[in-house]
């Protein structure tokens, strides 16, 4: 017997190869996915992505917009680690484009090509906040991790589109090169936070805490997704005080009332990191992001 999910692959192939003089339509759930399938794709793709840079990707809403762009795409690449849990698994339904639909070739969860941090063990609830059982989402603020990305694109890319497999990976060598060489100057510019304790505004940058070597080592969320009290900024200012704590660095979309406040009473500096591609005008590219992060952290530093 023959099943429908073992011919569904197939058929898809199928039926690519015989539009394959057409740009490939990848969809993508955050601009920093955009970026590197653009990157990787060039003119063999057409690239759109549901939420721009300048927003929170776990909280976005199915748009009439949203379920166009999934119905007609032939890629559509994901965070993954339940980062779009909220409002992905509703639009893909509603979409109805057994294409993208997850265990097909054309839906690619980038959160299985990189090394996820923050997994947990055991029961997790909203009594801990908002976590997730999968680990940390934010895996892109790893530029290490931007080179295991843009390979699987590229793979995946090859894989609708044989002819121009050679292509994509020639685009892939590229950018790791470029990207292995900035991080360089990244991680050279940024020494001398190595080892340095650091306080975020939510758990966002562990990543790249790692990738720079200095040390998160309290958020101002009390709890993860949840609002800052007066009594958890107390402790957290003792804290500052305390260990002598340089840094904050938080994104722009959060809050900067407790920011403000933590440094009008500990002097700390408070550094307001792109978090995305498109955060802001002229982050266009996943190599403008790190420029602009570094930038950001050195500027925070000497005012």
């Amino acid at each position: 017997m023959i099943r429908l999910h073992n011919i569904l692959p197939a058929l898809f192939l199928l039926t690519f190869s015989a539009t394959g003089h057409a740009a490939l339509r990848v969809v993508t759930t955050t601009q920093d996915l955009a970026a590197l399938a653009e990157t990787v794709g060039g003119e063999y793709v057409k690239v759109q992505s549901l939420t721009p840079g300048t927003s929170d990707p776990h909280f976005a809403v199915a748009k009439p917009s949203m379920i166009r762009k999934v119905f007609r795409a032939d890629l559509l690449l994901v965070i993954g680690a339940d980062m779009e849990i909220g409002w992905l698994p509703p639009l893909l339904q509603a979409a109805r484009n057994i294409r993208v639909q997850p265990g097909n070739p054309g839906h690619l969860d980038l959160s299985g090509a990189v090394p996820i941090l923050g997994k947990l063990s055991g029961s997790v609830s909203r009594a801990l906040g908002d976590v997730h059982a999968k680990g940390n989402p934010h895996y892109w603020l790893d530029p290490r991790n931007g080179v295991h990305m843009a390979r699987a694109i590229a793979a995946r890319l090859g894989k609708l589109d044989p002819e121009h497999a050679a292509e994509y990976e020639r685009r892939f060598r590229a950018f790791e090169q470029t990207l292995n060489d900035k991080l360089l100057v990244w991680q050279a510019t940024l020494s001398h936070l190595k080892g340095k304790p650091v306080v975020a505004y939510h758990t966002s940058f562990i990543y790249l805490a790692d990738a720079f070597g200095f040390r998160i080592v309290d958020e101002v969320e009390p709890k993860p997704g949840i609002a800052p009290s007066a009594a958890s900024l107390s402790a957290l200012l003792a804290r500052i005080t305390a260990d002598r704590i340089g840094f904050l660095i938080m994104e722009p979309y959060y809050e900067r009332r407790s920011a403000r406040y933590l440094n009008e009473h500990t002097g700390i500096h408070v550094a307001v990191l792109p978090q995305s591609v498109g955060a802001r005008k002229g982050i266009d590219s996943y190599f403008d992001l790190f420029d602009a992060i570094v930038i950001e952290l050195l500027n925070t530093e000497e005012n």
